[in-house]
């Protein structure tokens, strides 16, 4: 009934909530070679891209686990002043299920 009520506001006031139905395709050579030359430490490009796919394979069997909202916000605040990471994208999913439960 509330789900109704406001999916018909929604519709009535023009309201369109964007959905992270998708894993987002992020570039991952250019996050990596941007994070070594941000000076990322001891940390390797070939360690940088590992991490990534297997944050990357996680997040695709996943996805539809976390709830939309936590999605969009999670994919949003990573793109936010710097190069997208999956592993950011996982941490802040990951987080978020553990501050709901």
């Amino acid at each position: 009934m509330v789900t109704a009520a406001l999916l018909s506001l929604s519709l009535s006031t023009g309201l369109v909530i964007p959905v992270a139905e998708t894993v987002p395709r992020f570039d991952i050579e250019a996050t990596c070679k941007t994070a070594e030359a941000a000076g990322g430490g001891s940390r390797t490009v070939s360690a940088c891209r590992d991490d990534e796919r297997k944050a990357q394979l996680s997040l695709e069997a996943k996805w539809a686990s976390y709830r939309p909202g936590t999605r969009n916000e999670c994919v949003e605040a990573t793109q936010v002043g710097g190069i997208p990471s999956y592993v950011q994208v996982l941490t802040c999913l990951e987080l978020a299920a553990t501050t709901t439960k």
